[in-house]
């Protein structure tokens, strides 16, 4: 078939240029002689000698051979393709059948047989009794047979309804440890690179990966009453959203992971890792249950700080304490808001400012009084230059938030229903509430397990420029240790700087644009901290102006 096809295509383009060349000769020896021929032999049509017929027949042969060589494939191919698809939708059809029966129980004519088996002893025990003969005091009553019998098949029942349940995968090519933000923009970015990728997520939270930012900001300033329920907010552009990046049915079943042709991303909620054998290539969650992978990625990151003093307060006193962090926490800290009279924020970084903004925004509704203290001389004192600190700390007193500068908390007490804050300095705040946003812990539980590198100054794991912690293990988590750290950690201050000071009330993520241009267009230039400064003063006058 294909020699025929061949043959066709090489053949074709020459007779049909003989024949044209032989036309034009014709026409051009009629005009020569002043007059048209009526009618072209068919001889002088050919490529081969005048009056031979032989090559013409030949060349017809050929060319009747391979249309109906073509045809006979066109034929086979279709019935081919009908009969693929005729037995896949067979398949389709059969496996939903064999998945339905597995789930049934026994059918009911064992069951019958059991039954008839175990009611036995009872035509036995009859029998004595007609010849006035007493039953044995050893022989079992048929009560107790029953339930001798009914025993092993309830046993049966439920290994069969376990072995029926379709089981976790053992294998997962993609293996992501942690359902944060992280993980859900590394599945992304796999499936957008390898359409047919399988990709596992496992999480240790009860929710499928979502965003943490709104937590502490937009949902705070919902005008929706249920907002707790639904987690949806307003985008700066005025569109709504939920805080989950997709809805359940973008996932697929992690049980059905290993049999997807197109594979997908599944996502293991409320198992944790607990150990990682790096050489050989899996995990084990704490149910005991061994994943294996092939590349993996290490995005568990951190764990919220708490005061060593109201740690070791009370019970009374952790009770009143929010550590604030996930789903739960937002929750909870809501409900608090609305049936309390006082909270004081104690900290004063990103998470701490934008919880006194948001609670101090809901002060003027409620009554209820916000309270911020830290350490430092203004709000993110640590990460911000002395005059755009100051300027942070009055935009959050305009928000109705009472702020207590340079303030070092020596002891937490429960006193007359009152949480008693005193401070190394001699002052006593009351309070009904308190959220502990003193920053966060890296993650590092599998290092231990897995044998790898934690940095004894920062605390993060250890990785090269291409956040390699191995040949095929991945980190992207608190604190990532490599040699080029102080660059992106000036890029990160510099992104929240503009987040700060866009002159919104509530930051908002889109308008760390003009940094981003910035980076790349002069990313050496930025490592130098005086380079940060100045540009970070330019920044926030233009948004000061701006507001």
């Amino acid at each position: 078939m294909l020699t025929c096809r061949a043959v066709w295509k090489k053949l074709a383009p020459l007779a049909r240029a003989s024949s044209t060349v032989c036309r034009q000769n014709v026409r051009r020896a009629g005009w020569n002689n002043a007059r048209t021929p009526l009618c072209v032999p068919v001889a002088h049509m050919s490529t081969g000698p005048v009056g031979g017929g032989g090559d013409n027949l030949k060349y017809a042969l050929l060319v009747g051979a391979a249309f109906v060589s073509g045809i006979t494939y066109a034929v086979i191919t279709l019935k081919g393709d009908q009969k693929r698809h005729v037995e896949r939708m067979t398949e389709i059809s059969s496996r939903k059948q064999k998945s339905a029966s597995q789930i049934q129980t026994e059918p009911p004519a064992p069951l019958e047989t059991i039954l008839e088996a175990a009611a036995a002893p009872d035509a036995e025990a009859v029998a004595p009794s007609e010849t006035a003969e007493p039953p044995p005091v050893d022989e079992p009553l048929a009560e107790a047979s029953a339930e001798e019998a009914a025993a092993p098949l309830t046993d049966a029942g439920v290994e069969e309804a376990a072995d029926s349940k379709p089981s976790l995968p053992s294998h997962a090519p993609y293996l992501l440890i942690g359902g944060g933000t992280a993980s859900f923009a590394a599945a992304r970015s796999i499936r957008a690179r390898d359409p047919g990728a399988k990709v596992l997520i496992v999480t240790d939270e009860p929710d499928l990966p979502y965003m943490r930012p709104p937590l502490s900001k937009e949902l705070w300033f919902s005008d929706d009453p249920s907002v707790t329920e639904t987690l949806r907010f307003k985008q700066w552009n005025g569109k709504e959203r939920s805080i989950y990046f997709q809805p359940p049915s973008f996932y697929v079943d992690a049980e059905e992971l290993s049999g997807a042709e197109n594979g997908g991303v599944a996502v293991l909620t409320g198992r944790k890792v607990v150990h990682m054998d790096v050489r050989g290539n899996k995990v084990k969650l704490d149910d005991d249950m061994e994943i294996s992978y092939d590349k993996c990625l290490i995005a568990t990151g951190g764990v919220p700080r708490n005061l060593q003093v109201i740690e070791r307060a009370g019970e009374e006193v952790i009770k009143r304490t929010t550590v604030f962090r996930k789903i739960d926490d937002f929750k909870s800290l809501d409900k608090v808001s609305r049936n309390t009279q006082s909270i004081t924020i104690i900290g004063g970084g990103f998470l701490g400012s934008e919880l006194a903004c948001a609670l101090g925004r809901r002060s003027t509704e409620t009554g209820l009084e916000v309270i911020q203290m830290f350490p430092e001389k203004g709000n993110m004192g640590k990460v911000l230059p002395e005059y755009l600190s100051n300027w942070t700390t009055e935009k959050v007193k305009k928000e109705g938030v009472k702020v207590i500068r340079e303030a070092v908390v020596k002891s937490v007490s429960f006193k007359d229903d009152k949480l008693e804050i005193k401070l190394k300095d001699g002052r006593v705040v009351r309070t009904d509430h308190i959220v502990a946003a003193v920053g966060l812990e890296p993650n590092v539980d599998l290092a231990k397990s897995a044998g790898l590198e934690v940095d004894s100054d920062f605390g993060g794991y250890r990785v090269n420029a291409e956040l390699q912690a191995r040949s095929n293990i991945w980190v992207v988590s608190k604190n990532p240790v490599s040699e080029y750290r102080s660059c992106l950690g000036v890029l990160f201050v510099l992104q929240m700087l503009c987040i700060m000071l866009c002159g919104h009330s509530a930051p908002f993520w889109s308008d760390t644009f003009l940094v981003h241009v910035a980076a790349e267009r002069s990313s050496s230039a930025m490592c130098s901290s005086e380079r940060m400064k100045s540009l970070a003063i330019n920044v926030g006058r233009k948004n000061e102006k701006r507001a």
